[in-house]
């Protein structure tokens, strides 16, 4: 016996009410056999997924939560993910050869980053890269579980909870991704032969005797085969997926932003020439989510990034590239940490991609396009509708930090940020005073409530203004409510804030009912100054 190893697991901890940094991951990946951690398991069982280790019965036990098949997983680090799930050891071909998951590489590019805290939804098991179309769109319908239509979870029925349906009950989760997505809408015809080429034997000779040497390492053959290249019919499909999670969102999770990474376009699309052209031309950037039907996708819950990236981690996935929302949501969890989710992201340092594929020109980023229409911001270039990394002197960095939304003065995903903690306070006020009387009492302890949150804002500098008063105020009275909205238990709360960015202004109107659910009923934002 060589001796005693202990390892000790980190209790999961509750997280901290106003986190702006979690982010959740939903897709493809196999559990790695072996027991459960006990804290993974004791976690599970208290959110109601698994039975107990003392034989207690789960609320909403589920068998598959023993390999902890769609169910939520809370992970604080990358060794803990690795230990976990076998990311490492997807079937690329039916040769045998192997390589990495998209979502294994997204989660150590997120923790790469400067992430701390996320969760993984693991809905199911990789494909080799020339699955069918129909096993893929299959694999699409349990990440965003009713695809193509609506998405079919409910608040309600915790039943119902599956793939991206289980961010009702992650009440921390600032950011989703679906890195698995861009490889569930590839073309047949971007995939080549990934069998293992067989060589001709060589006739036998002597040759001279040489000094024995170190065998050389094996190639990589996972490089060889090309990444995931959407066509048209691709794209569509994508959009429709982006259009139905951003839709379950602006609906249920307000706080909740979308980070997706488009897919690469093959050579049978316009897209390979300019992406923002064809985003106009599918008018994927037209009007908004919430008055365009299955063809915009633009709105301030989507932070779309771009181009794909080489990491450390991209090593053993086809052609070295990852889809680079990981290491976006990384950069976003850090800044939440480091300098305040209501800051811009583009000024934090990275080290660790190392590459970007493809390599975009100044006018494919910076030009506008005269085929946009005039309710599809014309005058934007790619750089003002996608987060694009991208070489500078410092090496590469996120060069803009932006949503699709249509509003100028709401692009910034930094005042989109600031209106989701805002919004996230203010959902756990209305879940604390669900059973309060609805008075003059209620409305002080909310006013209390939301002027607190925004003085901390103000003092970290988040909001702008000589004094508080300058800089926000909170009205929760009879001058927000009808007797009608007070006599059926509903409270409205208006805010108004100076965010320290290039908008004058921005109104919020929340509004608490019976059931002590929040909803955002309005939102005005003032002209920029920038």
């Amino acid at each position: 016996m060589k001796g005693l190893n202990f390892y000790v697991q980190k209790p999961i901890e509750p997280s901290a009410p106003n986190r702006m940094d979690i982010a959740c991951f939903v897709g493809l990946v196999d559990f790695r056999d072996g027991k459960l951690p006990p804290e993974i398991h004791k976690w599970l069982f208290q959110q109601g997924w698994l039975d107990s280790l003392d034989g207690f019965t789960a609320t909403y036990h589920r068998e598959s939560a023993k390999t902890l098949l769609d169910v939520p997983v809370p992970v604080e680090s990358w060794e803990s993910f690795q230990d976990l799930f076998a990311w490492d050891e997807r079937q690329l071909t039916a040769s045998g050869i192997k390589g990495a998951t998209y979502l294994g590489a997204a989660v150590r590019s997120f923790f790469a980053q400067g992430g701390r805290k996320c969760y993984v939804v693991r809905v199911g098991s990789p494909v080799t890269l020339n699955a069918t179309t129909i096993e893929r769109d299959q694999l699409i319908a349990k990440i965003i579980p009713g695809f193509p239509g609506v998405v079919n979870a409910s608040k309600t029925d915790r039943t119902s909870w599956r793939g991206i349906g289980h961010l009702f009950g992650l009440s921390d989760v600032s950011y989703l991704s679906m890195p698995d997505l861009p490889d569930l809408v590839h073309s047949d015809q971007s995939r080549i032969a990934t069998e293992i080429p067989h060589l001709p034997e060589l006739p036998e000779q002597f040759v001279e005797c040489s000094e024995p040497v170190a065998p050389e390492p094996p190639d990589n053959l996972v490089a060889t085969i090309p990444a995931p290249r959407t066509n048209e019919a691709g794209y569509t499909k994508w959009r429709n997926a982006i259009f139905r999670v951003v839709e379950f969102i602006a609906q249920h999770r307000r706080e909740v932003q979308l980070v997706a990474g488009i897919p690469l376009p093959d050579s049978s699309t316009h897209a390979v020439n300019s992406l923002l052209e064809y985003m106009h031309l599918k008018q994927w950037l037209k009007g908004s989510v919430e008055t365009e039907t299955n063809s915009s996708i633009s709105s301030t819950f989507v932070q779309l990034c771009y181009p794909w990236l080489k990491t450390a981690g991209s090593r053993y996935l086809p052609e070295l590239l990852e889809v680079p929302e990981g290491a976006l949501a990384g950069l976003l969890a850090r800044n939440a940490l480091k300098q305040g989710a209501y800051r811009s992201v583009t000024n934090l340092l990275q080290t660790d991609v190392t590459d970007i594929f493809p390599m975009l020109r100044q006018d494919q980023m910076y030009a506008a396009t005269n085929i946009a229409l005039s309710d599809a911001s014309p005058d934007a270039g790619l750089i003002d509708r996608v987060s694009l990394f991208g070489f500078t002197p410092d090496g590469i960095k996120l060069l803009s930090d932006v949503t699709t939304s249509n509003v100028t003065n709401h692009r910034p995903a930094s005042i989109n940020r600031i209106i989701a903690l805002v919004v996230r306070a203010a959902r756990r006020a209305g879940e604390e005073y669900v059973f309060e009387n609805n008075g003059e009492s209620l409305w002080a302890d909310i006013r209390q409530r939301l002027n607190e949150l925004l003085l901390t804002l103000y003092n970290l500098g988040a909001l702008r203004g000589k004094q508080p008063e300058d800089a926000f105020f909170v009205r929760c009275d009879r001058s927000t409510m009808t007797q009608n909205d007070i006599d059926s238990g509903r409270v409205i709360a208006e805010m108004h804030i100076e965010p320290a960015a290039s908008i004058e202004s921005i109104d919020i109107y929340l509004a608490m009912n019976q059931g002590g659910q929040v909803t955002l009923t309005a939102l005005g934002i003032g002209d920029a100054v920038a």
